[in-house]
């Protein structure tokens, strides 16, 4: 119940949703699957939001930790002992939840992150420190690109960023991806950043299936989305695409969507087959060859 308003001299009702958590019961149509207990919070009537099992364990370890630390002391001495182990990321979450900047600089904690190269954590604890001042984007983006991170640098900035660290555009990094040989993780770039006309897809695919080593489930997956999105089938069918990965010692089980799960060899080993390989895959159809039209440098512009 709020207070009157000018508006209305009557008290207003307003519904608060509440952080508490509730038991709930699923069943599946499908009788393959067993019914679940699951945890969930009630956002309104008909819909639920379902935690992951991340934040849920998340959150356990949290109410753990406030209860067995409860004295300041304590809870300083665990941070000690988190930082000692190099857990820096837990360490500065604590030191955030439990309000101990007064016995552990922020500054420092920051400067540790970016030594061991947690980009990711420092630009959390940059801005949720108040240190984006004295800690960037900028700069952590061109730290990124010195340790050759361009995956986690080019997935940070926007689609129509013009540059990713105030001195290289997007399509130059990109460019130094290529070079580096993760061609597989560049067809994903080349899409968000619209740089097909520099970095002809085609190339790329071509450049994944000619190495002799064994796919990765990484590539395999970037493959079959992106020789879709590019329209590129007539060039590298499906059936030859699948063959090329299950001699990877990858299984691949196609889905009522449309879509692929797909299993290194060892998850096999670890948890036994997944399943029969996809009816519109041909056990005899030949390797996918390369093109004519083959270019030993993917990209036409330098650096």
């Amino acid at each position: 119940e709020t207070q009157p308003t000018p508006q209305s001299q009557t008290p207003q009702l307003e519904r608060v949703l509440s952080s508490k958590t509730h038991n709930i019961n699923v069943a599946f149509d499908n009788a393959k699957y067993k019914q679940l207990r699951l945890r969930a919070f009630y956002a309104v009537p008909k819909m639920v939001v379902i935690p992951s099992a991340s934040v849920l364990r998340k959150r356990k370890l949290q109410q753990a930790a406030d209860g067995t630390f409860a004295s300041m002391s304590s809870r300083i001495a665990h941070v000690r002992e988190l930082l000692s182990a190099n857990d820096l990321r837990m360490a500065c979450d604590l030191v955030q939840r439990w309000h101990l900047e007064h016995a552990f600089e922020p500054t420092q904690l920051l400067q540790r992150l970016v030594d061991f190269k947690e980009y990711t954590a420092a630009f959390r604890f940059a801005r949720e420190f108040g240190l984006t001042k004295e800690y960037p984007t900028q700069a952590l983006l061109r730290r990124m690109l010195e340790d050759k991170r361009y995956d986690g640098a080019l997935k940070y900035v926007g689609a129509h960023a013009e540059s990713v660290d105030g001195a290289m555009a997007p399509e130059d990094v990109v460019q130094l991806m290529v070079r580096s040989g993760k061609h597989e993780v560049a067809l994903k770039y080349v899409h968000k950043f619209r740089a097909s006309s520099r970095f002809p897809p085609a190339q790329l695919v071509e450049c994944c299936l000619q190495s002799k080593q064994e796919l990765s489930v990484r590539t395999c997956a970037m493959l079959l989305k992106y020789v879709s999105v590019f329209k590129l089938e007539e060039m590298f069918p499906l059936p030859q695409l699948l063959e090329r990965i299950t001699e990877s010692g990858i299984t691949v089980r196609e889905l009522a969507s449309g879509k692929f799960v797909l299993k290194g060899r060892r998850r096999l080993e670890a948890g036994g087959s997944v399943g029969a390989s996809p009816a519109n895959s041909v056990a005899a159809s030949p390797v996918l060859k390369p093109s004519q039209n083959n270019a030993s440098h993917v990209g036409s512009a330098p650096l």
